[in-house]
């Protein structure tokens, strides 16, 4: 059984921290776009002609890529940080589509405001990815426009700051397990269930 749920192409890692950090104090702009757009179609060259892409080869050859929101400025937003003490209730099991189970620790909750409402999100770090914060979550979105079982988001382990951190939901994208269910992909948890649609992202995927 396949278990991988935060494989992205080497260029797509680096595209990431490039989004993260070059455009932290700057508004919504063309190069942020650009950056948000590149790392899509390098997303679609990987699903489309690397051996590991989780598209089964039957349907490659007509895959056309993702679907997506419009890069929305209001989705992307600083948030601000409490670090999750390392104890026992740090460490969470989180459930699988395949019913196995997968060890995360706690780093921290993200509060924010968003449609003029507070929210909040845990953020996850594995031994797998030290350096990655992995942010799994649901919204009301999630079975119409978006995959039923839930989106992630990738964030950067903060460099500096460990009182505030950048979400960007324009990067929020799909479990391996929306496009072939030989993989096995972590459920978000109930403390990561938004009230807010997040329309912003990658939407459902469409084999034809």
């Amino acid at each position: 059984m396949k278990t991988n749920y935060l494989l992205f192409s080497a260029i797509a890692v680096v595209l990431l921290f490039v989004i993260f950090y070059s455009f932290s104090d700057l508004q919504m702009n063309n190069s942020y776009v650009e950056g948000i757009v590149a790392e899509r179609k390098e997303k679609d060259a990987f699903f489309k002609h690397d051996e590991d892409s989780p598209i089964a080869p039957s349907l490659r050859k007509k895959f056309q890529g993702l679907r997506y929101f419009p890069v929305d400025a209001s989705f992307r937003l600083t948030a601000d940080l409490t670090l999750v003490p390392m104890s026992d209730t740090a460490t969470l099991r989180l459930q699988t589509t395949t019913g196995e189970e997968r060890l995360m620790r706690r780093y921290g909750i993200a509060r924010f405001r968003l449609g003029g409402e507070e929210h909040q999100l845990t953020l996850f770090v594995s031994s797998e990815s030290p350096h990655i914060l992995f942010v799994p979550f649901n919204d009301p979105t999630n079975g119409k426009e978006t995959y039923q079982t839930g989106r992630y988001m990738d964030i950067p382990l903060p460099k500096n700051r460990r009182d505030q951190i950048v979400i960007d939901f324009n990067t929020a994208y799909n479990p391996y397990c929306a496009y072939n269910d030989q993989y096995s992909c972590p459920i978000p948890p109930p403390e990561n269930r938004l009230k807010i649609p997040i329309r912003a992202g990658e939407m459902s995927y469409q084999d034809k």
